[in-house]
């Protein structure tokens, strides 16, 4: 067994998971707002965040370094309350975090498969649109299932069409894009090749890959009768491992299984992720609620819809 695998497979406590993921800060802060201060409202007080990341060896300088930089990037906007700061996702953080959701926690029972006969949205970019744009708004697409093909046009599922335009619209480039519907006529090959092109699927069936060799031990420490973490670990090990499968989800169109590589792995990484879910989720949450503090006291309760992540219901 090479190195790497043997780390991927002995890769069941939190220290473990940590040292072999090396997640960034900036990054990781982004899946703690997602994953535990989204449900209750999105905003947390900068001391709040420093706690929990100090579960991930993260120091108070980078968390503030990192948060810094998310406020720049527009994700993140601090206020002032007396003589502390309260970091909130900002409108356009918000939309991008919602449609995040949806991709990351859809229940299973919900997951269908694309219809391929739906026509595309193509995305045709206009000279005037500058690599920095290009990047951005394959960024703000990439959740929505987009493809680049070649650097001047991206395309999706015909159902992401209003997306499409609430991004370009946000972006500021709707007079410099132009959006299609199509259908394809093309023999199958010919599509299924283009699609490779466009997301690089041999690359993210190798990243979900790897996060069934790395995950499955630990599913399988959960599923024993003695195995309860306690609630830090729980949240610790919570985080990193819906980092990681969010790292390879990203890279996801979610196409018709007819122009998927044959044995794509996404729906077995995804029902792994949900029982190791479902396995932490009460405890990860006793140390959230216990960490965090909303700006009137206690932690706001979180809204209805996030008890409902992966649905808590998985298949045989």
């Amino acid at each position: 067994m090479s190195v790497a695998r043997k780390l991927e497979s002995d890769t069941t406590d939190a220290a473990a998971l940590l040292a072999a993921l090396k997640p960034r800060a900036k990054s990781l802060i982004v899946t703690v707002y997602g994953d535990a201060i989204l449900p209750h409202g999105g905003e947390a007080w900068l001391g709040d965040l420093i706690r929990l990341m100090e579960c991930f060896g993260i120091s108070e300088r980078l968390v503030r370094t990192s948060v810094f930089r998310l406020t720049q990037d527009g994700v993140l906007a601090a206020r002032q309350v007396g003589r502390r700061s309260i970091y909130a996702l900002t409108p356009g953080g918000r939309r991008a975090f919602d449609a995040a959701q949806r991709k990351i926690y859809a229940p299973l029972t919900e997951r269908r498969d694309p219809d391929e006969n739906a026509p595309w949205t193509i995305a045709l970019l206009g000279g005037s649109v500058d690599a920095e744009q290009r990047d951005a708004l394959h960024r703000e697409l990439g959740w929505a299932g987009f493809g680049m093909l070649g650097t001047q046009a991206l395309i999706g599922t015909g159902s992401d069409l209003q997306r499409a335009k609430d991004s370009l619209t946000t972006l500021g480039l709707e007079d410099r894009v132009t959006l299609f519907e199509a259908t394809a006529n093309s023999a199958a090959g010919t599509l299924r090749a283009l699609c490779h092109e466009a997301w690089h699927l041999d690359a993210t069936d190798q990243d979900y890959r790897a996060f069934i060799r790395r995950f499955t031990p630990l599913r399988d420490r959960l599923l024993a009768p003695s195995e309860k973490p306690a609630p830090k670990e729980a949240f610790t090990l919570r985080i990193l491992m819906i980092h990681a499968y969010r790292r390879a989800l990203l890279r996801d169109p979610g196409l018709p299984t007819p122009l998927m590589p044959d044995n794509w792995s996404g729906r077995t990484a995804r029902q792994l992720a949900a029982e190791i879910y479902d396995n932490l989720q009460y405890n990860a949450q006793d140390f959230v609620e216990t960490g965090l503090h909303g700006t009137d006291g206690p932690l706001p309760p979180s809204a209805p819809q996030f008890s409902a992540r992966f649905l808590r219901l998985i298949p045989d």
